[in-house]
């Protein structure tokens, strides 16, 4: 283990950017900014007011509301969810449904940018930021530059959930389908339009795209297949380490060597051949990678940089 940090309550997925590592504190409306060098936590900056959410009833009224592993447990999360653009960090605020900018060199929050309704995941790329709006059945399109919103794609499949901008186009993992069936929307960057849907597992939790491939991770993290981008077609679908930790934030992270899964384990896997090349014995709920370093949440809640071979 290179760095080992603590952070605040409910930690989310990191996000890899610059100079930094970032955890969106999901109970507590901050983000801890962690300098990937030294592994120090430089500053913990408030994005979002927890107050906000429970005050329109995001807390269920009986332990017995949702299911074990159910997503609805995340409905009090802020912020929702994070992303690095190249230049800065972005926060989902549900409570007032705004996408926040985040300057990196000041700690602070600046602009804010109103979306139509609640956001799930971000996803960067084509100079825009993507939020894909789980209620909505919906994907936001927000212009970097201008920092406004330029488009609603409405006709997602159900669950739009976590997204990828790669591989010629955004991918947008639709969860919730009917009769147990999910989907991988194909969303053209340029013309805002769904150009295919290709059949998955339902409640798949995971996606990202790597040498012009989409990798998917398959319902509650048991596996992971390769998707052919151009005919939607699996090249290979393998077994991979289970998911643990809160359901609904998982993220895979691809890398010039594989592409990284957390679990009981956290593996590196083939893009060739879908199989295990590498395993760190540290269980983890998320990873991230970037630069030839590996970060992960770790089931205590803390956050660390891991040795890899």
């Amino acid at each position: 283990m290179v760095h080992h940090v603590a952070v605040g309550q409910t930690p989310g997925p990191v996000t890899l950017g610059g100079a930094w590592a970032f955890v969106a504190n999901m109970s507590d409306g901050t983000v801890s900014q962690i300098d990937r060098a030294s592994g120090r936590t430089v500053a913990t900056i408030a994005v979002a007011d927890p107050k906000v959410l429970r005050a329109q009833g995001c807390a269920p009224d009986s332990v017995h509301a949702y299911y074990s592993g159910s997503w609805g447990w995340r409905a009090c999360d802020t912020p929702y969810a994070i992303g690095w653009d190249g230049s800065s960090l972005w926060a989902l605020d549900n409570g007032n449904r705004q996408l926040v900018r985040v300057d990196p060199s000041a700690h602070r929050a600046a602009e804010r940018v109103q979306l139509p309704g609640t956001g799930w995941s971000l996803a960067f790329g084509n100079g825009k930021a993507w939020v894909s709006g789980y209620d909505d059945h919906a994907l936001y399109a927000v212009d970097l530059a201008t920092r406004t919103l330029v488009g609603t794609i409405a006709d997602l499949d159900h669950g739009p959930a976590m997204l990828t901008d790669g591989a010629g186009a955004v991918w947008v993992l639709c969860v919730r389908g009917l009769n147990g069936v999910g989907h991988l929307d194909r969303v053209d960057p340029q013309t805002l339009k769904v150009t295919n849907r290709y059949e998955i597992e339902w409640w798949s939790t995971a996606v990202t795209t790597l040498g012009g491939a989409v990798f998917v991770r398959g319902s509650y993290g048991g596996d992971i297949s390769r998707i052919d981008p151009a005919t939607g077609k699996m090249t290979w679908s393998q077994p991979g380490p289970g998911f643990i930790g809160r359901q609904g934030i998982d993220e895979i992270a691809a890398a010039a060597n594989g592409v990284w899964m957390s679990g009981p384990t956290t593996a590196r896997i083939d893009p060739s051949t879908g199989s295990i090349a590498e395993r760190i014995l540290v269980p983890s709920s998320s990873v991230a990678a970037d630069g030839g370093q590996v970060w992960v949440i770790r089931l205590d809640g803390s956050v660390a940089e891991l040795k890899w071979q």
